[in-house]
């Protein structure tokens, strides 16, 4: 897929999506969904803008890399998954 070419998803009104571009991040979810879903969005738009918690998140990784590096184990790369999906409102 091309970086011009934009991928629909659909979701459904039980679902949410994070969706990173180059230009930000996206939050997508029903607003007539659980409240356990809108709740769990809701705190992670809250924690992205807590600049405590993104200090503290870099602290830990700083401390987490350098246990690894004591401990003589290679960095781990993640492995990302990438599902077919799409936004609810987009037909």
């Amino acid at each position: 897929m091309s970086q011009k070419e934009t991928q629909k998803f659909e979701i459904t009104h039980r679902e949410g999506a994070i969706v990173f571009r180059d230009s930000g991040i996206e939050f997508h979810y029903p607003e007539n969904g659980s409240i356990d879903l809108r709740e769990t969005f809701e705190f992670l738009m809250f924690a992205m803008i807590k600049q405590e918690w993104v200090a503290e998140w870099y602290e830990y990784l700083s401390t987490a890399e350098a246990l690894a590096d004591l401990a003589g184990h290679e960095e781990k790369v993640p492995h990302l998954t990438v599902i077919k999906g799409g936004k609810s409102d987009e037909k």
